[in-house]
């Protein structure tokens, strides 16, 4: 296996929950072997359970955690994305709420998107984890996304004191990648940001540079 972040060779392998993993010393990435993936029809119709509503106060609140501390990189006449987003582009409308135009896009739901198009600033919430290819994914983000726009990313980073066999966050078939400060830091480097904020937990803010 070949880390689908940095291409480096995995050099540990190990099971949790029934599952093959894999991390990667050079990045840091542990992720799910590729023939544990679910396929596309399993993992849409997982994602159309996810019943996410602009007036579910907890799913706001939860979205808030990358929506407050973004929006002090933000300025007027910003246009932004929602990459990601799920059936239901619920942080697109609380964006435009706000004053701010706001795209959306996702695979499954929302597919068409012009990724030679230029954003301002780009959110991609707990979408991270989904990713079966984040270099490819991160690729298209980096298109779409000017210099100095600014990435807001929300997912649930691997714990320190925490042994992976009881992290509940992997236990969702449809996360397969999960990431550290050593993966951040590689984004970092390779895609040429710089990092604003970061909660040390789920919530991390970078700058194109």
């Amino acid at each position: 296996m070949y880390c689908p972040l940095c291409n480096s060779q995995a050099e540990k392998t190990f099971s949790a929950n029934g599952k093959t993993y894999h991390r990667c010393s050079y990045c840091g990435l542990v992720y799910m072997d590729e023939n544990d993936r679910l396929g596309a029809d399993d993992e849409k119709k997982r994602y159309s359970f996810h019943q996410n509503s602009i007036d579910d106060e907890g799913y706001v609140t939860f979205l808030g955690r990358v929506i407050e501390p973004m929006m002090k990189y933000l300025s007027e006449g910003m246009k932004g994305l929602d990459y990601g987003c799920g059936q239901n582009p619920v942080l697109a409308q609380i964006i435009k709420d706000k004053g701010f135009e706001c795209d959306f896009y996702d695979p499954f739901f929302f597919p068409q998107c012009n990724f030679e198009g230029k954003y301002d600033f780009i959110f991609a919430t707990e979408c991270f984890e989904h990713f079966f290819n984040p270099c490819h994914e991160l690729d298209k983000i980096c298109t779409m996304l000017n210099s100095d726009g600014i990435l807001g990313i929300m997912t649930e980073f691997l714990p320190q004191n925490t042994d992976f066999a009881d992290w509940y966050y992997k236990n969702d078939p449809t996360h397969v990648c999960f990431f550290d400060g050593k993966s951040i830091n590689f984004i970092c480097e390779k895609y040429n940001f710089k990092e604003l904020y970061n909660d040390n937990h789920r919530v991390i803010i970078l700058r194109k540079l």
